[in-house]
């Protein structure tokens, strides 16, 4: 939304009104930051689901999966802590318009992540990557709290550090 005193239909809003649509932005944008930590913490699986509704919907397409609801996300997330043992997620550049009726809202963010990687062909070995892509979520407040309803993203590349994405867009 580009005009914070106005809502999506165009309408006035009160000064509370604005205060309030500025506490769920942040909230949600400390929401997804939470998400970034948990997922470089080990990709913390019970504290990742917990951000989530019971009907959580994860999908990350291009290096990534997809699960719903918090014991699939459990179980994914543990798998993927076994692959991907270092990872530092920068979340940039929110973009979060939160619906009329301040229940609902959709968030876009750019991704840039650091990580090591367990080689699938050597698991002695592993490799320094960057991956880059964005994220389109999808966030409920529930007795006055966001949660994710959908977390959607795309990695567009996942490169060794040391080859860059213009000679290695995708490990392989």
């Amino acid at each position: 939304m580009s005009n914070f005193n106005e809502s999506l239909t165009g309408e006035k809003l009160s000064l509370e009104q604005r205060l309030t649509r500025l506490e769920d932005i942040e909230a949600i944008k400390q929401l997804k930051y939470q998400y970034a930590g948990y997922c470089d913490n080990q990709y913390n699986p019970d504290g990742i689901a917990s951000l989530f509704t019971d009907d959580g919907h994860w999908i990350v397409t291009g290096v990534g999966g997809e699960a719903t609801g918090h014991e699939e996300m459990k179980k994914h997330f543990t798998a993927l802590a076994k692959d991907i043992v270092w990872a530092l997620h920068y979340v940039l550049a929110p973009e979060i318009d939160v619906a009329s009726d301040g229940n609902s809202a959709t968030g876009k963010f750019y991704l840039l992540c650091l990580c090591s990687i367990i080689r699938e062909n050597d698991r002695s070995q592993k490799d320094a990557v960057i991956l880059t892509g964005n994220y389109v979520d999808q966030f409920v407040k529930i007795n006055g709290k966001w949660y994710f309803k959908e977390l959607s993203g795309v990695i567009h590349q996942a490169s060794q550090w040391t080859e860059g994405w213009v000679r290695q867009q995708w490990l392989g």
